[in-house]
């Protein structure tokens, strides 16, 4: 009996404690794009611009997710130049708990949780993350979902994607 309480508890604090992290975003045919973006995207792709959509969204969030986006997509094996296939993030869904009630509630503060829409060249798909932890906070959400877009460019390159 008391195993299984502990087992339940234990799967009930991981739960808590994490954030969704898929990092794997999902393409469906219709937007994925043409034969000649794929070839373009050989060349690379341009350092991503990023509109908020009306959202309130601070520069350190935004940084994270540029840095983040340019870090997996180096690993990826997608260059990142100046000249490169433009990709636009913009953010469909936006919420951002403060610090104090993430650390004193924890997930019982709500979440944080970005929501965007990924445009390259003619091809285009959603990244979403959120975290409801204590531990875990926007700038995590933000690094996953620059980590997510930087996979579905190279998922849209014909690359195999790093984890």
């Amino acid at each position: 009996m008391i195993s299984r309480i502990l087992a339940v508890s234990g799967a009930v604090a991981a739960l808590a404690l994490g954030g969704c992290a898929a990092t794997q975003p999902n393409i469906d045919a219709a937007h994925a794009g043409t034969q000649q973006l794929k070839t373009s995207l050989a060349t690379g792709v341009a350092e991503p611009t990023f509109d908020a959509n009306g959202h309130e969204i601070s520069a350190a969030v935004r940084a994270g997710l540029i840095e983040a986006f340019d870090q997996q997509a180096k690993k990826a094996g997608v260059k990142v130049v100046a000249n490169g296939v433009p990709v636009k993030i913009t953010v469909v869904d936006y919420a951002v708990r403060s610090n104090v009630a993430r650390f004193m509630l924890g997930v019982l503060s709500g979440r944080d949780h970005i929501k965007a829409n990924v445009n390259v060249g003619d091809a285009s798909f959603e990244v979403e993350d959120e975290a409801h932890s204590a531990l875990n906070g926007i700038d995590v959400v933000a690094e996953n979902v620059g980590v997510e877009a930087a996979n579905g460019v190279a998922k849209l390159a014909g690359l195999p994607v790093a984890q």
